[in-house]
């Protein structure tokens, strides 16, 4: 070998090649673009609605809206399941989400009450909508395109780039609003349109799909039916909507408590969201390595969340919050790594988009109604006696997981037997 052969081997760059796929990175690239779009949008609807109806219940069921339609979520999934191709579908969802922020226009536009109010309702809707189709489909290539000694390093990285973006979404949120709601309300819909860019990359995804070849109605009824039929996956819908219920009320909480209890401007608010999401980072980053019984992780997240959520109602000063909120982050990227982890072990990809759409539908959907209910706590409690409230009910929540063996019982690491997969 000559000199300037053995001066290239040397100067030769190693490559780290990424032990995910192509595809699958790229879907992680389209969910964190989308989730800073969605979580910024989250806490400006919020805001928006606030400012402008002055009244905490309007502005809950504002935040609710975009909940409404995951009430159909289970359809959508079942419809997703079928596509022989999710990508054309990805992309004119992604379309019409972009393309709906700007009737927010028709809210700060004219003074009338009703006009505001339908405005804002109907972007919600529409954002909900479609970032939960987007959602199905993104659970369905998932699982297509990762290996299964991959899934629990898989939902790990998914989680810790997406609370990045989030943390990102609830940074610009309050910054946006600042340089007036026109600007913000473009730049948002410039942000969807960006997400759009990795779903044209994404090639190889039509498979033999069994699902297509079932109607609407069969497909959905067999995902009725394997969810009410075992034990686990009931466990799992029980805890999400009872959770849901509960912390979806602390939204409008914490907003009243920054504008109206502290009068505080909007970037305290999105530094709080902030805040959670660096949490949400480093406890996903910690899922990874989490060991054991799932049933462990959910009563041992969830009970101090209670407890911390309690503390926030109840701290005279704004700052000792940012340190409760950071820990429930935490708490919160850790659960979420856990359960992720075990639904991809035990559900088929034919099944995953059903499944993706019924945690929405009956877990997710019911937001719907929990941010005008912490409204109305607020209005009927005061701030504290609705933070006390919740923090009683999510505490009693936390040891659902007791009642349901199965579930507790699911291993998080894989247990070298052959998984029980149900497709």
């Amino acid at each position: 070998m000559g000199v300037n052969e053995l001066a290239a081997d040397v100067e030769k760059p190693k490559v780290v090649k990424s032990p995910f796929s192509r595809n699958y990175r790229l879907i992680v690239y389209n969910s964190a673009i989308s989730r800073a779009g969605t979580s910024g949008f989250q806490l400006a609807i919020l805001w928006i609605a606030l400012l402008l109806t002055k009244s905490p219940v309007l502005a809950g069921l504002a935040d609710g809206m975009s909940a409404l339609p995951l009430m159909l979520s289970f359809v959508f999934g079942a419809i997703v399941d079928r596509l022989v191709s999710k990508r054309a579908l990805a992309i004119v969802i992604s379309t019409l989400r972009a393309l709906s922020i700007l009737a927010l226009f028709v809210a700060i536009s004219y003074s009338s009450l009703i006009l505001e109010v339908l405005s804002i309702y109907f972007v919600a809707f529409v954002i909900g909508m479609s970032t939960d189709v987007l959602n199905s489909i993104r659970s369905s290539w998932t699982k297509q395109f990762m290996e299964e000694s991959q899934y629990q390093s898989g939902v790990s990285l998914l989680q810790s780039i997406t609370a990045v973006a989030e943390g990102a979404g609830y940074a610009i949120s309050g910054l946006l609003i600042l340089m007036g709601l026109q600007f913000a309300i473009y730049s948002f819909s410039l942000i969807f349109a960006v997400s759009m860019a990795p779903l044209f990359l994404i090639k190889g995804e039509k498979t033999q799909n069994t699902a297509r070849e079932k109607d609407i109605k069969t497909s959905v009824s067999e995902g009725m039916k394997f969810i009410f039929g075992d034990s686990r996956m009931r466990a799992m819908v029980i805890i999400i909507m009872a959770t849901n219920l509960t912390i979806g009320t602390v939204g409008i909480f914490v907003v009243y408590l920054v504008e109206v209890h502290f009068r505080l401007s909007a970037i305290y608010y999105t530094s709080m969201a902030l805040s959670v999401t660096i949490g949400i980072i480093a406890g996903s980053i910690l899922g990874a390595k989490a060991k054991g019984k799932v049933g462990h992780y959910s009563i041992g997240t969830i009970f101090p969340i209670a407890l911390l959520i309690f503390a926030i109602g109840n701290l005279n000063s704004i700052y000792p919050d940012y340190a409760a909120i950071l820990v429930i982050g935490i708490l919160v990227g850790i659960v979420n790594v856990v359960v992720n982890t075990a639904v991809m072990r035990i559900v088929g990809q034919e099944m995953m988009g059903r499944i993706s759409g019924a945690f929405n539908t009956f877990g997710i959907s019911i937001t719907f109604v929990s941010g005008a209910i912490g409204g109305a706590l607020i209005q009927l409690l005061t701030m504290r006696g609705a933070f006390v409230l919740i923090s009683v009910i999510l505490g009693a929540v936390s040891f659902i997981p007791l009642f349901f063996r199965d579930y507790y019982n699911l291993m998080v690491e894989e247990t070298g037997k052959v998984p029980n997969t149900i497709s």
